[in-house]
């Protein structure tokens, strides 16, 4: 495991080891295909909602977000980030990826008018408080998902330097 000084002072900044990624990496492939499979199940109810425009939505976000769990694994070897950051990182990813298919599977399922005005268009309004209650957790999940993809951008930039190259600077 690396130890680095902070800019702090003697606060110490500790890399996750490669054990560690690999679980992630594991893990994170693991909830991946998950959200794949349940993408793939809730495309063979789209007749079914009612508003299938939203369970075709719900479909597509699915596979989506389960390719994209999928790929953010395969980079968390990569990363160069503390192991609480990198824990962070990955439950901001595998909470905003189910917080939004159930969003979606809602919407689709109880036809809510609210969030989903494109593809609900001619529906009547629904339950106040399941709408607000969705439209506030997809809300908040694109955040999480944002500040996400900022996280492994900056593990991904991050110049690593090793402790030979710095005794010869």
């Amino acid at each position: 495991m690396n130890i680095f000084q902070s800019k702090l002072g003697k606060i110490p900044v500790t890399f996750q080891n490669s054990f560690e990624s690999e679980d992630f990496k594991r893990r994170l492939l693991w909830h991946g295909i998950l959200l794949c499979t349940i993408g793939f199940i809730a495309g063979f109810f789209i007749p079914l909602y009612v508003n299938p425009r939203a369970g075709l939505a719900t479909h597509l976000l699915g596979i989506t977000e389960g390719l994209f769990l999928a790929v953010i694994g395969l980079c968390y070897p990569q990363l160069k980030l503390s192991f609480r950051l990198a824990k962070a990182n990955f439950w901001m990813l595998v909470i905003s990826a189910y917080v939004g298919i159930t969003g979606e599977f809602l919407g689709a399922t109880f036809g809510l008018t609210r969030v989903f005005v494109v593809t609900a268009q001619g529906l009547p309004e629904t339950n106040k408080l399941m709408e607000t209650i969705v439209e506030i957790s997809i809300k908040s999940i694109s955040i999480l998902v944002i500040l996400s993809c900022l996280i492994t951008l900056y593990g991904l930039s991050y110049k690593h330097k090793d402790s030979a190259s710095s005794i010869i600077n």
